[in-house]
């Protein structure tokens, strides 16, 4: 069965409620040379900095890597993406689909020496859906009973969140809402104490997760250390240090990685050829190749004009051959991309052609849209935050190839991820290249979060009600194969308004020191390494350095 088959059957399982208890316990010490050992400082390459660690304001890659060691939510996923068990140690899901009952771990302390109760996720929520937070992730919470009057300031509480006992959680949804449990896995859902919870919360962050905040350095350094009292074991880990570059620079974090100053690295773009030949790379790294549930796209700001209208935004995704940026430049083992949803989620369509690599058909949509020739659409800034060679590379692609049909490009860097963000947020740049990668492996976390008018990481501000209507029906449909068909419906519909050009699937393709031991990965990639596992083989580490 290959890769993709099997991320497609373990997808579909996520649509099918169960009843699920299984006991996290630690590895299997081995024997002999092998034998698991405790300690050491792992060093992990961070491609920009996180603009938040605070579960409430996160929505960047960056700092769900950092994040997913500091916090544990009710469930949680495993390597294969099932649902299973977190602090949650069981729970149940009423018939109707409404109604979601939770019966948590005695014992499990956050940082601080507290121990989490019921009382503790109701409030993590609540404080989601609180006016006064501003949370841009409060969306993904308002299926619940009472949160949007209480969102709206007509309610002092969550109706739906019911704190039954000291360890006794019921969640009641306002209707049926099918990724409820997987976006319950998210780090955006993971517990809080109310006690530390203020205006430095952020930079100073305090859970019940595997690794302990220790310190940040802006631009630098965020270190944590092992927690002692962890619920699932303590880490093997002393040390989690995550070493800053603060424009996606993966070239020199590979020069770094071979230096030995850390202990993985993503294969840039220039070395995937020599690698993937190189018996004495082979030798000497240990590499780990697997698809990732991820998008890499141009997005299109559907509110500036000439981007308005459909038919501009049709010509300037015919005018791009992707397929030849993908192969030729970004490599890496990275998939062309032909819609919005990837292989290995629910609702991909093998079918689906896309618009192709066609010039002249471009051209005639210009024409047709009143800009002949390109005349009258003025220079087009595209922005983005990584200084790495290969993007660089596609982006003069791009300019190449939109200046065949009279369209001016122009590649713009921004300074840092945090502005980078908040330009396009505030959809302020008529073109920006971004990868979304999945939080949860549903098609809703695709479709609704890029494409729904009222999204938040919409960032292209596009809006079709027809759209909007579908992807709301879909989170509420809970026949499987129904939801299916309305998602591949919803891709073809937004492919015809092209309110982005979908460039290609990452995959995760990374090297690993020899020393480094207990590595999993899953289909959500680099972010949700359980580092937890990981352990440092000192036997191979002063072998390597001789």
């Amino acid at each position: 069965m290959n890769s993709h088959s099997k991320a497609s059957m373990i997808l579909v399982s996520l649509f099918i409620f169960l009843l699920q208890s299984v006991t996290s316990g630690p590895a299997p010490v081995a024997a002999g040379q092998n034998e698991i050992r405790y300690g050491g400082k792992y060093s992990v390459a961070l491609s920009s900095e996180p603009e938040a660690l605070d579960p409430a304001f996160i929505t960047g890659i960056y700092a769900v890597t950092v994040a997913n060691n500091l916090y544990d939510g009710l469930v949680e996923f495993d390597k294969d993406l099932n649902i299973v068990p977190a602090i949650a140690r069981m729970w149940k899901i009423s018939r109707d689909h409404r109604t979601y009952s939770f019966d948590l771990r005695r014992g499990v302390e956050f940082h601080n020496g507290r121990e989490v109760t019921a009382d503790d996720f109701a409030f993590s929520i609540s404080r989601i859906l609180h006016p006064e937070t501003h949370s841009p992730v409060a969306s993904l919470f308002l299926n619940i009973h009472g949160a949007k009057a209480f969102h709206e300031g007509r309610a002092d509480n969550v109706s739906g969140l019911e704190v039954l006992g000291r360890y006794k959680l019921k969640i009641t949804l306002d209707k049926p809402f099918s990724p409820f449990l997987s976006i319950l896995a998210m780090v955006n859902a993971r517990v809080v104490p109310k006690e530390v919870i203020g205006p430095e919360f952020s930079k100073n962050p305090v859970g019940t997760g595997p690794f302990r905040f220790d310190r940040w350095r802006a631009q630098q350094e965020i270190i944590l250390t092992a927690n002692q009292q962890y619920y699932q074991q303590r880490p093997y880990l002393d040390t989690l240090y995550f070493q800053i570059y603060p424009n996606i620079e993966w070239e020199k974090v590979f020069s770094n990685f071979e230096r030995g100053y850390l202990d993985h690295s993503i294969i840039p773009s220039n070395k995937y050829d020599e690698i993937q030949s190189s018996p004495a790379y082979l030798a000497r790294y240990q590499l780990v190749s697997k698809p990732t549930l991820s998008l890499v796209y141009v997005g299109i700001n559907c509110r500036q004009k000439p981007l308005d209208d459909p038919k501009v935004r049709r010509a300037l995704t015919m005018a791009v051959d992707t397929d030849a940026v993908v192969k030729s430049i970004t490599k890496r083992g990275s998939i062309p991309a032909r819609g919005i949803l990837p292989p290995g989620i629910a609702g991909f369509d093998p079918r689906l052609k896309g618009y192709g690599y066609n010039p002249v058909q471009a051209r005639e949509l210009l024409a047709q849209a009143g800009y002949p020739g390109g005349e009258g659409i003025p220079p087009l800034d595209i922005w983005t935050v990584s200084k790495s060679e290969s993007v660089k590379e596609e982006l003069a692609a791009y300019r190449k190839y939109l200046a065949a049909i009279g369209i001016t490009l122009n590649p713009r860097v921004a300074e840092n991820w945090k502005h980078f963000i908040q330009m396009i947020n505030d959809k302020k740049v008529p073109l920006y290249y971004a990868a979304w990668y999945a939080d949860y492996p549903d098609p809703d976390n695709f479709l609704f979060v890029l494409c729904h008018s009222a999204s938040r990481t919409n960032r292209m501000g596009y809006e079709n009600n027809t759209i909007d209507r579908l992807l709301e029906n879909a989170r509420q449909e809970v026949d499987y194969i129904k939801r299916i068909q309305t998602y591949r419906d919803v891709q073809d519909r937004v492919m015809q308004d092209a309110p982005l050009i979908p460039q290609h699937v990452n995959s995760f393709n990374y090297l690993f020191q020899p020393w480094v031991k207990g590595i999993e990965v899953s289909y959500l990639g680099a972010a949700y390494i359980p580092f937890r596992k990981i352990w440092i083989d000192y036997l191979a580490t002063s072998q390597a350095k001789r």
